[in-house]
């Protein structure tokens, strides 16, 4: 799994900022998978400066994952950016993908590493999360939704998309969700619907 704070060096982010939003990343990475059973204790961590992978074990069951892991990261979410300064606030890309991983003694490597970065990086999901000014947008590969998601009934709230994308030398298909989107900031200048009575 890749987790990646989107704008993380935006220009009114300064160094004091940044640090605040690695803390509200690591409180929302480890709160969402203490709430899906998965205690950081028994996965491996790496981080990235504006983002963490985590390489769970083959133990940890991947429909929990991608069942609860949308919904627990969304509400760890909106607990940090409760309390958050608009320019602390945490907009947040996840992805979720499986296969082998090689670890060795400068950390770990693979296949299924790259293509888990490729996944957040994907334009079609980062125009989503722009776009909908959402808090998360959880991307799973074709490899999950097949063999996973497509199977069993997605939370309520959880819709995934398909989308095909280009990202450096490689072009692929997955799938991706959105959660907490906001209303269009061009409506916010509308008046608001008012109730018309019935004419005879």
């Amino acid at each position: 799994m890749f987790f990646d704070v989107a704008g993380f060096g935006r220009p009114d982010r300064d160094a004091d900022i940044q640090q605040a939003v690695r803390r509200g990343l690591y409180q929302i990475v480890f709160g969402a998978l203490d709430r899906a059973a998965v205690p950081h204790t028994v996965y491996y961590r790496q981080d990235h400066g504006d983002g963490v992978l985590a390489v769970l074990p083959p133990t940890v069951p991947v429909l929990a994952l991608a069942e609860s892991l949308p919904i627990w990261q969304h509400l760890e979410i909106r607990r940090y950016n409760k309390c958050a300064s608009p320019a602390a606030r945490i907009q947040l890309r996840s992805a979720l993908h499986i296969g082998p991983v090689y670890r060795d003694e400068q950390g770990v490597s693979g296949r299924a590493l790259i293509h888990a970065a490729r996944l957040i990086d994907a334009p079609p999901v980062r125009r989503a999360l722009a776009d909908s000014h959402a808090d998360l947008v959880f991307a799973a590969s074709d490899r999950v939704y097949d063999e996973v998601i497509c199977h069993h009934p997605t939370p309520a709230g959880v819709e995934y998309r398909r989308f095909a994308a280009r990202v450096k030398e490689d072009e692929f298909t997955a799938w991706f969700t959105v959660l907490g989107g906001h209303a269009d900031p061009r409506l916010e200048d509308r008046p608001p619907l008012r109730v018309v009575p019935d004419h005879p």
